[in-house]
């Protein structure tokens, strides 16, 4: 692969034979900083994961493959010199959830904040080399009953984030709340959630047994009804508590990577499954790919966060333009930095597509790591 440094080699290389190629633009300004980053990885383990993915793997190992990118994604963040994330403290948690676990948490600790990197891996059955080892993985990774989406994120909630009152008092901190990077001075944290699940919320009981509990919304992701799950896992996840909607200044980032079969065609609630949908009235009705797509692109944009959904193929690769190629021209050049600039800073969005073909790390947003794949690449495909 070629390094940044080598762009000059072959500009020089060029204006000999007559061909003038200028060296890529300087970078724009570095966005805000972050002090450190603690990451969640929430692992969907309800029966319907046994189900196969095209790849001819189960939709759960389709799962596992995609976190471990995930967690590869934020260890190349930490090691990348000039990056934001370059060397932050970088602490991991890894949770299952399913309706066989605690009835009050829905979820498995299988690893804890402040756990590593390798450790995470090796509960998922991935060495540090992100090769897999299915004799590390963790026993409760196995597909088992319903989906308790709902009430396994609040609880993930009240840990990333905190359990507050409705009027914003504190009930309990989440992990590292308030934590101060000097006297005085209050740290700057990067949470982030990355839930891998192939379906929504069927299995969560209605409040006052358990808080984020409440009917299936049809709405958009800003007109769900109070009552409904949908609203209060949001209002969970972004304030602290489920009632309460003024978002505090949490650094959350929700990241969601849904599995399907082979391609979208919406959500059925399969026989792995059709015990939990007796349970409450609540979720009688089938949810519908809209209604996902509505509530996890809606979460995703609304904390910078990245929402895919994983079809095609098991590693979701269905994109085939040339690294650095924004504006997919076949080459990288001044019209592919024009492209980036006009959406640099920026968080990818459903609404412009555009941001997309601009987040060529994939990270959810627009950012100093694009400028470098950019930059590296300067020059392929020829001049343009």
């Amino acid at each position: 692969m070629k390094k940044i440094g080598s762009v000059l080699t072959a500009a020089a290389t060029l204006a000999i034979s007559g061909v003038s190629l200028a060296d890529p633009p300087p970078p724009p300004p570095p966005l805000p900083s972050i002090d450190e980053v603690n990451v969640m990885i929430l692992i969907d383990v309800s029966g319907s994961m046994a189900d196969s993915h095209v790849s001819g793997k189960t939709k759960l190992q389709v799962a596992l493959d995609k976190a471990v990118a995930y967690i590869k994604a934020r260890q190349d963040a930490y090691n990348l010199s000039g990056g934001d994330h370059f060397h932050k403290p970088l602490d991991y948690a890894l949770w299952a959830f399913d309706s066989s676990f605690s009835s009050t948490s829905y979820v498995s600790h299988i690893v804890d904040f402040p756990g590593t990197a390798a450790t995470v891996l090796d509960k998922l059955g991935y060495n540090a080399s992100y090769v897999e080892t299915p004799a590390t993985r963790s026993p409760v990774l196995v597909p088992t009953s319903a989906t308790p989406l709902a009430g396994a994120g609040c609880f993930a909630a009240g840990t990333l984030v905190a359990n507050l009152t409705p009027t914003g008092g504190l009930i309990s901190g989440g992990y590292e709340w308030n934590k101060e990077k000097s006297p005085g001075v209050r740290a700057s944290i990067e949470r982030r959630l990355y839930i891998a699940t192939d379906g929504l919320e069927n299995d969560t009981p209605l409040p006052p047994d358990n808080e984020c509990g409440g009917g299936t919304s049809t709405l958009d992701y800003t007109a769900f009804e109070d009552t409904s799950w949908q609203a209060h896992l949001r209002n969970k996840l972004l304030t602290g508590s489920p009632t309460r909607t003024t978002t505090l200044n949490s650094g959350l980032v929700v990241d969601v990577d849904m599995i399907f079969h082979d391609f979208v065609t919406g959500i059925s609630k399969t026989s792995k499954e059709n015990h939990a949908f007796s349970k409450s009235g609540n979720y009688s009705t089938q949810p519908t790919l809209a209604q996902a797509l509505e509530f996890y692109g809606g979460l995703s944009d609304n904390t910078r966060g990245k929402f895919r959904t994983i079809t095609v193929a098991a590693n979701g690769t269905i994109d085939s333009r040339r690294p650095g190629d924004v504006d997919y021209s076949g080459c990288v050049g001044n019209a592919d930095y024009t492209e980036m600039m006009q959406w640099y800073g920026q968080q990818v969005s459903a609404n412009n597509p555009h941001t997309y073909w601009a987040d060529l790390n994939g990270d959810g947003w627009v950012d100093y790591l694009d400028y470098l794949i950019l930059a590296e690449h300067w020059g392929d495909g020829g001049v343009c």
